[in-house]
């Protein structure tokens, strides 16, 4: 889990929640990004929660992001002999026994692929609802070149250990094997790209471990839930605004012809999303020039694919 300068009030549920299912994981690998306080904040949490045999911690001043710092957090993990790592947002809710049904119906599934659980949406006030809402089922493309979370906003409606191919998991919650840890990062050069702070880094991932034959695979089950702050298309929010637009042009850029949709149809929403941030939300155009400021290099550094035998 990343936290990048975490409050209390942000993140004790969170740490509630980890303690009541302590039983279910080895290891709790975090990465604070923030300042001596903040590091303090996340200790005293940890003693709270009763999880600090379970806890390695790794502290930092600097920003990593979501990428670089989960691709840290992957590699510590499987260099220690993790079997399986579940990236997991500190938004993520997660109830009594969930983990445990999740890596049992991986197992039983056996393949050598990215595994999700259906998330449900999660209220920021956690009031209860009357009925239950999605918030995704996985990701998926549209013909336009985006991606959408799956059932979003739908009435909460999944049969219990049915498991279906998506384009993406959602990096929310995102169960990892070491084989397809492995085979990604062989066969691609890296497991989340580095060049993505934040946002759509999971959609880009589904794409790309596709390429290297590693499926995305979503299980339905009851227990997993997100608190989501940026929903769909809705826009309005400053930072998620920025790096959307940013990242939606990097997926440009390292996938090329192997990103998703109709090529006419998604470089007439790229001229168009330009033609918005630069007329427009002109809070978002500096996401433009800085994924353009790098295009050269993300176009060469791209996926090894082709080059592999």
């Amino acid at each position: 889990m990343v936290l990048f300068r975490p409050g209390r009030e942000d993140i004790v549920g969170t740490f509630r929640a980890l303690g009541g299912v302590r039983s279910e994981f080895a290891t709790l690998r975090l990465l604070v990004s923030g300042n001596e306080e903040q590091r303090q904040t996340v200790e005293n949490l940890v003693r709270e929660s009763d999880l600090t045999d379970r806890v390695h911690l790794t502290h930092r001043f600097d920003n990593l992001g979501f990428a670089s710092g989960h691709n840290l957090l992957l590699r510590n993990a499987f260099s220690a002999g993790a079997k399986s790592v579940l990236v997991l947002n500190p938004d993520t809710t997660i109830k009594r026994g969930a983990i445990t049904r999740l890596l049992s119906y991986v197992r039983e599934d056996a393949r050598c692929a990215l595994y999700g659980p259906t998330l449900e949406r999660i209220d920021p006030d956690s009031i209860p609802r009357s009925e239950k809402i999605t918030d995704t089922l996985g990701v998926m493309w549209t013909k336009t070149g985006r991606h959408l979370d799956i059932g979003q906003g739908e009435a909460w409606n999944i049969t219990e250990g049915r498991i279906v191919e998506r384009s993406g998991v959602s990096g929310a919650c995102l169960l990892v094997t070491p084989c397809a840890y492995d085979e990604i990062v062989s066969r691609t050069g890296w497991f989340f790209d580095d060049l993505f702070l934040a946002y759509r880094e999971d959609a880009e991932l589904g794409i790309r471990a596709g390429l290297a034959g590693i499926t995305s695979r979503v299980v339905a089950m009851e227990g997993f839930g997100h608190v989501r702050s940026v929903r769909g298309a809705t826009r309005g929010k400053e930072i998620p605004d920025l790096l959307g637009v940013r990242n939606r042009f990097l997926i440009l850029f390292r996938l090329r012809t192997d990103r998703p949709g109709n090529l006419p149809l998604s470089i007439l929403r790229d001229a168009t999303v330009i033609l918005a941030a630069a007329l427009v939300e002109r809070s978002s155009w500096s996401g433009v020039k800085s994924a353009f400021a790098i295009r050269r290099f993300a176009t060469n550094t791209r996926t090894r694919l082709r080059l592999q035998p």
